[in-house]
């Protein structure tokens, strides 16, 4: 299997790394911490970003659409990508929302797999990307990818339950401060001011299950007790702590 090569760099400054060799090292960082390479060490790591490609996605652009064949498997490096489903009536539903580090087109080996959902950048991406047929070639050499794969499956199902039970259990407060707890590890932003989640007040409905009334009422009373503060096309969490108390609150 073809490995990376580092690229010298001439001049006075060769002691230096080179562009190349730093984007290849923070790659690896990136990798190691992912889910996704659990358990496999940073040779190996390197050995399998030599076989991916990288892609810059705009915001906006649709990574893949729902009912498409996989056809390759994608890791975020930066930005944030939201995924969705639409029903029979054409309404759309937020699933997950996909961070640094998160992959995407994970399935059950099979040869012939349909994405379930569609995948939107919410803003400028770096992804690595690696071709369905490679992937394949990469699972049989490194089987700790298909522990790996069968793990974050079975972890997705997890929190899908969970989020259901909340819906058919909990008061809407409790559901939007439970899902902005989950959106701060997966795509927060931190700033000088808090914590930054890039959804509007109606994609929180969507996720939640509810109206964009409700979401907004809910945001409202918030702000007036200092947690959060709603903006136009997103929430800034002031007290991440204090999200627990106030989801307790009666809607």
């Amino acid at each position: 299997m073809a490995t990376v090569r580092s690229r010298g760099v001439h001049g006075p400054q060769s002691g230096e790394p080179s562009t190349n060799e730093s984007n290849v090292a923070e790659r690896i960082v990136m990798m190691c911490a992912s889910a996704l390479f659990t358990g496999l060490t940073p040779r190996e790591c390197r050995e399998i970003a030599s076989c991916a490609h990288m892609r810059t996605f705009a915001r906006d652009e649709v990574l893949f659409m729902q009912g498409q064949p996989v056809r390759s498997l994608v890791l975020i490096q930066s930005g944030s990508v939201k995924l969705t489903q639409l029903s029979a009536s054409g309404n759309e539903v937020i699933l997950w929302m996909n961070g640094c580090g998160d992959a995407m087109g994970v399935h059950a080996d099979s040869p012939s797999c349909s994405h379930t959902c569609s995948g939107r950048a919410m803003e400028q991406c770096k992804a690595l990307v690696w071709e369905y047929t490679r992937l394949q070639m990469l699972v049989a050499e490194y089987p700790q990818l298909r522990r790996n794969i069968s793990q974050i499956l079975a972890s997705r199902l997890q929190e899908l339950e969970e989020r259901f039970r909340e819906i058919a259990t909990e008061k809407v407060a409790k559901r939007l401060a439970l899902a902005l707890s989950r959106l701060l590890k997966q795509v927060g932003k931190k700033t000088p001011e808090g914590i930054e989640i890039s959804l509007s007040r109606e994609e929180l409905a969507q996720l939640t299950g509810t109206t964009l009334f409700t979401i907004s009422r809910i945001l409202s009373k918030w702000a007036d007790s200092g947690v959060v503060q709603p903006r136009r096309e997103a929430v800034l969490i002031r007290d991440p702590a204090g999200l627990e108390s106030v989801g307790c609150e009666e809607d």
